[in-house]
């Protein structure tokens, strides 16, 4: 055995922090220069499934004046569940206006079913937050943000909080750190499986109450089939006055995920007491250009600046 090489047949426990295990040159990577002004730690693991790849993380670190802590954004991709990456996303503008950006792998739904994948975010909120000092992040201003699936994701770390551990999990070498967020930026997620289809106004790409859809390989069941526990998946039971700001962005041509998922949320937070600002991007459709332009670009940074 060599170096911090880990001998052959250890079990590893899923509280290992994984750079204790590797040598330390390699455990201390010099950041990369890709975007102007920031600095970007690419693949850093934060968590480590029993019997699974590391999952990793992008940390992307504007330069801070004078070294002040900056916000971070956690985000996590689209794509249905079962495909996509951390490398994606339209959240480039967020490093110009002086936020950090964690962009998130996350088991997909080939690998993993729920909870297993809102487990993984949490544990990347969790990892963001411990490793603040040394990257210079600010703990108290950890935000969240997802696209579609990862909406789905994030707004499932927002809204359990500390309060749902079952939904949350314990993942990751700090299992003890919260997993609170200061506020969440949602772009056309998913909050109801039971009434996704009711939501798709009879012209929906990809219904969730049939075999073998995205929905349904995530749960790991036809969630009709299911209902009692297709309701633990649904986000508005979640909901309480202390839940963190929500922006959520839906476009109403959206032919994937009906904007009545995000009503749905909405109306649900704003009965609860917590802010909910609903921003219908007319003419839309899922995923289309309008969400990252400069339009709601300027929202949302508005929006942040007014909750952290």
């Amino acid at each position: 055995m060599t170096g911090n090489a880990a001998p052959r047949g250890l079990f590893l426990p899923p509280d290992l922090d994984m750079r204790a295990l590797m040598h330390p040159e390699l455990a201390s990577c010099r950041a990369q220069h890709i975007f102007g002004g920031s600095a970007s730690h690419l693949g850093l693991a934060y968590a480590s499934p029993p019997g699974f790849r590391p999952l990793l993380l992008d940390l992307h670190i504007p330069r801070s004046p004078a070294g002040a802590a900056v916000p971070v954004v956690v985000y996590a991709h689209g794509g249905g569940f079962f495909g996509g990456n951390r490398g994606m996303g339209p959240w480039l503008f967020l490093l110009a206006a002086g936020y950090a950006v964690a962009s998130v792998d996350y088991r997909l739904s080939g690998e993993c079913s729920f909870p297993g994948p809102v487990h993984d975010v949490a544990a990347a909120v969790r990892w963001v937050r411990a490793h603040a000092d040394e990257y210079g992040l600010d703990p108290g201003r950890v935000a969240g943000f997802g696209s579609s699936a990862g909406a789905y994701l994030v707004n499932a770390v927002a809204l359990a909080g500390d309060d749902h551990p079952d939904l949350t999990g314990s993942l990751g070498p700090t299992p003890e750190v919260s997993t609170r967020l200061a506020a969440v930026v949602d772009h056309y997620g998913p909050s109801d499986f039971l009434t996704f289809d009711d939501d798709g106004a009879g012209d929906i790409i990809e219904p969730a109450n049939r075999p073998a859809t995205s929905a349904a390989r995530f749960l790991g069941f036809v969630p009709s089939d299911r209902p009692a526990d297709a309701e633990r998946a649904n986000l508005c039971r979640y909901v309480t006055a202390a839940s963190p700001p929500f922006l959520i962005a839906h476009g109403d041509a959206d032919h994937r995920v009906g904007i009545g998922q995000s009503r749905r949320l909405q109306a649900a937070l704003t009965k609860a007491g917590a802010r909910a600002d609903l921003l219908v991007v007319a003419g839309a459709d899922h995923g289309s250009s309008e969400f990252d332009q400069q339009p709601l670009h300027d929202q949302t940074l508005a929006f942040l600046a007014s909750v952290i």
